[in-house]
């Protein structure tokens, strides 16, 4: 594997990439802009079902594991029908996924495979059920290769709710068939390609062809590299880089660039980069929200990154003797006293109740796992979706708890627990201090960092 490792070559793919950066955005009136801490550049606007994504309103069900394309960035393998699942827990029945998005607070879902129109009776079925069954208004849309797109699926599947479709053509050498017949039967209409480097000359012009075809966004998505198509990148000679996960550092590059060509060129189609920086914070981030929500105590919060936050207070009896009072003269639930008696849990709504003089506040994090059944290592939560249906939420420690005193207490507060808080704070938490609350209370700012 070829990696972005040497002085010289992230310096120079540095550059590259700040080069294409301020040719999209250092313009006279660019309709360029960021979302999600700067790591999705967009051009005009972005879908719906991204913005859902975003904001970790949305599930994605993956409707079955065929495909029949054999698409070399394909991050599975594609051989097996099985069950619509989510979040490793399967849905036999239509009737108990749409109980799972009411339970969840899901507002959007994106029906994937493998292929989905391999199966479209299923899509059909839980489309249905959606419209007829979920307890607020849910948009939907459906990722597709094209190549089984006909015009009466395509209608039956706006029939059926369908908001909005997506074309994978890539992975049908950009065959327009399927997108044509899409364009006036389903609402929204969106093109959804890895940016693929060797590719550039085919998509470049294509930008215009879909702009006046009435495509409505074209995404642009990061290849990143798994166990399954790992041989098949390395034989094209990417360059990989090292994070979260392994990506190929040249889509990236590519997607830039078809931006600024279409900026260059003032096509006004709407064009977005979902680099993987972007998924696996917001993604994750999402799912542990979800879950948070049905099992965080009344005293525990949720940060913007989807960890459980719960702060307490200890010190002399008289001091947690004061607080207490101030806190029983509330009509307000949000804490609650040890076992021992000596340690207050509270909500950051009551911290102006307290005086932290004498006192060490520990703020301690947990994390979550949706789960189709228990795996006994860590404690659980059971979430029934019906009388035959049940899912679990498990919690684990994520950090035992950080430990402040004096002048790190509202440090702390002003940081990470008031609105303006950002950046680090000049006066109070050691920099050490800051990177391990960050961890568990921000976002990584931009693009993924070259090492």
């Amino acid at each position: 594997m070829n990696w972005l490792n040497s002085p010289g070559a992230m310096e120079t793919a540095t550059k590259a990439r700040e080069e294409l950066i301020s040719a999209i955005f250092v313009r006279p009136d660019s309709p360029a802009a960021w979302q999600f801490a700067g790591t999705k550049p967009y051009t005009h606007g972005i879908s719906p079902g991204c913005v859902l994504c975003g904001q970790g309103k949305w599930s994605c069900l993956f409707i079955n594991n065929i495909c029949n394309a054999a698409c070399f960035y394909c991050p599975s393998g594609q051989n097996d029908r099985g069950l619509p699942m989510t979040s490793t827990v399967t849905f036999e029945k239509d009737l108990d996924y749409v109980r799972y998005v009411n339970r969840f607070g899901i507002e959007g879902v994106g029906f994937s495979g493998g292929e989905p129109l391999m199966t479209v009776d299923r899509v059909l079925d839980y489309l249905r059920a959606i419209g007829e069954h979920a307890c607020r208004p849910i948009y939907t849309w459906m990722y597709t290769n094209g190549i089984l797109a006909t015009e009466d699926k395509l209608k039956a599947l706006r029939d059926s709710g369908l908001n909005e479709i997506r074309f994978d053509l890539s992975a049908d050498n950009y065959n327009l068939s399927g997108l044509e017949k899409a364009v006036g039967i389903i609402p929204v209409v969106t093109v959804e390609i890895p940016a693929v480097p060797e590719d550039l000359e085919i998509t470049k012009p294509l930008t215009a062809v879909l702009s006046s075809m009435g495509v409505n966004y074209l995404n642009l998505h990061q290849i990143r590299c798994t166990q399954f198509n790992r041989p098949k990148l390395v034989r094209r000679g990417y360059t990989f880089i090292h994070g979260p996960g392994v990506s190929v550092f040249e889509t990236e590059l590519a997607a830039l660039e078809l931006i600024r060509y279409t900026l260059d060129r003032d096509i006004p189609l709407p064009v977005n980069y979902c680099s993987f920086t972007f998924r696996n914070q917001f993604q994750k981030a999402a799912a542990r929200r979800r879950n948070a929500n049905l099992i965080k105590k009344d005293w525990e919060e949720i940060t913007p990154t989807g960890f459980i936050r719960a702060m307490s207070i200890t010190g002399p009896n008289e001091r947690l003797g004061l607080v207490l009072e101030r806190f029983r003269s509330q009509e307000d639930e949000g804490w609650a006293v040890s076992t021992k008696q000596d340690r207050i849990l509270f909500h950051s709504r009551l911290w102006q109740l307290i005086d932290f003089t004498g006192l060490e506040l520990k703020v301690k994090y947990n994390t979550t796992a949706l789960r189709p059944a228990a795996t006994l290592r860590y404690p659980f939560t059971k979430v029934r979706l019906n009388q035959d249906k049940a899912v679990v939420i498990e919690r684990d420690d994520r950090h035992q708890g950080i430990r402040l005193k004096g002048d790190e207490i509202p440090a702390f507060a002003r940081q990470f627990l008031t609105p303006s808080g950002s950046g680090a704070d000049p006066v109070g938490l050691s920099p050490e201090q800051d990177l391990a609350f960050s961890r568990f209370e921000t976002f990584d700012q931009g693009l993924a960092p070259l090492y």
